[in-house]
């Protein structure tokens, strides 16, 4: 209620009770207006409205922070999840697990990798203080005086000219929100980044942010941009490596292509940081005439698909198509598998050079293809892969590859008339033979057998046969001529071929040529089978991983895959039998037609193999610790080696054979390993057979 202003009077009434208006004169006493009623009544409403406004509205304000410092809490890593490749590792190339080495990477999408701050050089965040935000040091995650003077420099240029969101901020924008340019998504960044800066160090909110940031070339995170750019680590970033990182996020896209423009903003990033004293004048010269990489990025990174070294490209393309068949391309190409291997990056260096390299066998285009591979036969590993000629190839010749193996399937004969109690003593004539086969109809078919060149060589003994690999003694063998060999021979040479790991399809009832080796085969399935026999009979399976971890070193890290370090394999043929076996093959090599894959004084075993028309040459030979198969032909098939390769693969001049390469792979495979003996084999000495026709290439 307002006062009037009164004169002032001599004598004055008593005045009653406060509260009272009853003292006024009669003349001065009005009643109350009903519109004077109503605004008051208004006035007093709008107060209480606004007043409970204000209070709700702090309320709010701090719930919605203590919202965020509680959401805060539940992220107390960053949103952003590392997506990286899938790296597919070599096997330990000394004894730590460290001396592995990367030897293929699939991916698809986002290429993210991240460091931690430990691993990140001072530089580093130094660069990035400089270029982003120089007070960084000093304010509490949103600088006002900051908004103030990009907000004056605004002003005066009449539009946007200055940012003035701190590094944290940014970093929150990346981590947690979104870029949505809304009032709503910009008060939420200022008060998590105020919780953020009284939660972690300065170190540790530059090293977070550099992980969430894109530095062009699908290279998300600052690891990820160091292997692009650079090829290399985080930790191992010089200064001026650190100053060009930090500028490409000035313009990712067109700075990560344009080599001089990335060049001159690495220049004005490290004279910032030696205007802000943290390089000397020494350092920041040095950095300035430190040259940038020969290729701009030195390490760029597909959107998808698999890359890696030429050289191992049919190994991982193995690896590649091993994990799509157990875990599913999505799983596969979304990235973040650390696949680890068997392949002995050494040995498969030398196999590819020593077949394809420059000074290697096969250098010249117009000479044959080949393909090598090599398995621990204790363990399956596949320690070196080579599946032809071009390396850009999806075609595997040996995974995918079907050659006929000619006489390198006769020790399934062999075996299959071992079980069968046929002594290798037992003799046969070697001649020209002439068969008639009961086809499935009933009618029969001449099949007409000789050996390379018509040689005849009359009475001899099973392994004499296999020694100088004759052709009419084991079809003898398998059709069970005048009942001297195998009962069911073809069905019986398919069981034993089946057990070893050949997995071809011979039908119900094969063809007794079976035995010459017409059916065709993998080098993989060959290299498996002896490893069988290597192994005293128990066939262990191939395998080329060793261990599968996703999102290794995170906390959601997984090992989806862990083999055993000594597999235990299967049984399918007798130990006596596996032993006797390997004996017998160990003369193929001291007394027969493969002499030269001799390794002196270390026991091997093996067998050579010519198909019919010379399309196909191979040796597949052993020790106790080690299988390889070798085959030669022409990639495309259909052309012969006649001419350059001699009879079972034997070399003629210059000219390479699968013997020659078997032997040279081996000697320097083994290099420095024991000279392992097969348990329970005693070798034919050389001299105690008449088994032994002469020089090796002759029949």
């Amino acid at each position: 209620m307002t006062r009037t202003n009164q004169k002032k009077r001599t004598a004055s009434p008593k005045r009653p009770a406060s509260g009272s208006i009853g003292w006024l004169p009669e003349s001065l006493k009005k009643k109350p207006r009903e519109s004077d009623t109503l605004r008051l009544k208004i006035l007093r409403g709008a107060g209480i409205f606004f007043l409970c406004a204000l209070v709700a509205a702090l309320g709010f304000a701090a719930g919605g922070y203590l919202g965020l410092v509680k959401a805060v809490d539940k992220l107390k890593k960053p949103t952003y999840v590392s997506t990286q490749p899938t790296y597919i590792y070599s096997a330990p190339l000394g004894k730590t697990e460290g001396s592995r080495r990367v030897i293929g990477t699939i991916f698809e999408g986002k290429n993210h990798r991240t460091a931690s701050l430990n691993e990140m050089p001072p530089n580093l965040l130094n660069a990035l203080v400089v270029k982003e935000d120089k007070r960084f040091r000093e304010h509490g995650g949103v600088d006002l005086w900051g908004i103030m003077r990009a907000l004056y420099a605004d002003i005066r240029a009449g539009k946007a000219v200055e940012g003035a969101s701190t590094i944290t901020q940014q970093f929150v924008r990346n981590a947690y929100l979104t870029q949505a340019p809304t009032i709503t998504r910009k008060i939420r960044e200022a008060l998590i980044s105020i919780e953020i800066e009284r939660r972690y160090s300065k170190d540790q909110i530059l090293a977070d942010c550099l992980n969430t940031v894109y530095f062009g070339n699908n290279a998300y995170g600052v690891e990820a941009a160091s292997e692009t750019y650079f090829n290399k680590s985080v930790q191992d970033l010089t200064t001026a490596e650190s100053a060009t990182l930090v500028g490409l996020l000035w313009s990712p896209s067109s700075l990560g292509k344009d080599e001089k423009a990335a060049k001159a903003q690495r220049n004005l990033v490290l004279r910032k940081m030696f205007d802000a004293g943290y390089i000397t004048e020494q350092d920041y010269k040095s950095a300035l005439h430190e040259p940038m990489p020969k290729k701009w990025p030195e390490n760029p990174m597909n959107t998808t698909g698999l890359t890696g070294p030429s050289s191992t490209r049919d190994f991982t393309e193995m690896v590649e198509q091993r994990l799509v068949d157990k875990y599913g391309a999505a799983t596969v190409l979304r990235g973040g598998l650390s696949v680890y291997t068997t392949l002995n990056l050494k040995d498969q260096i030398y196999a590819q050079n020593l077949l394809y390299g420059p000074n290697g066998y096969l250098s010249n285009p117009n000479y044959p293809d080949a393909a090598l591979v090599s398995i621990d036969p204790n363990t399956g590993n596949i320690e070196a892969m080579v599946g032809g000629r071009n390396q850009n190839s999806d075609f595997n010749l040996v995974t995918q590859g079907q050659r006929q193996p000619g006489s390198s399937f006769k020790p399934f004969a062999l075996i299959a008339a071992l079980e069968q109690g046929i002594s290798p003593k037992r003799k046969f004539v070697s001649e020209k033979k002439v068969y008639h086969i009961k086809r499935p109809g009933g009618s029969a078919e001449k099949w007409k057998v000789e050996n390379y060149e018509g040689i005849e060589r009359g009475r001899i003994t099973l392994q004499d046969a296999l020694w100088q690999s004759d052709n009419t003694v084991f079809t003898d063998l398998a059709t069970n001529a005048n009942g001297r060999g195998l009962k069911n021979g073809p069905e019986k040479i398919a069981e034993v071929a089946r057990k070893l790991g050949i997995q071809a399809d011979f039908k119900k009832h094969p063809n007794p040529s079976i035995v010459l080796g017409t059916q065709v085969v993998s080098p993989l399935d060959m290299a498996r089978a002896y490893a069988t026999i290597a192994n005293e009979g128990r066939r262990v399976e191939p395998r080329a991983i060793t261990r599968v971890v996703q999102n290794e070193g995170q906390r959601n890290q997984k090992v989806l895959y862990s083999a055993p370090k000594h597999p235990k394999g299967k049984q399918v043929i007798p130990k006596k039998i596996a032993r006797e076996t390997i004996s017998l093959m160990m003369g193929d090599i001291n007394q027969g037609i493969a002499s030269k894959a001799s390794l002196g004084d270390r026991p091997a075993a093996g067998k050579t193999g010519t198909s019919e028309n010379f399309f196909d040459s191979w040796f597949i030979g052993f020790t106790p610790q080690l299988t390889t198969a070798v085959w030669m032909g022409y990639s495309q098939g259909g052309k012969t080696l006649e001419g350059l390769i001699g009879p079972e693969a034997q070399q003629i001049g210059n000219e390479p054979t699968p013997t020659v390469i078997w032997h040279d792979y081996m000697q320097h495979s083994l290099q420095g390993e024991p000279k392992k003996q097969f348990k329970g084999v005693t070798p034919t000495p050389p001299d105690a057979t008449n088994g032994f026709y002469g020089p090796a290439g002759t029949q």
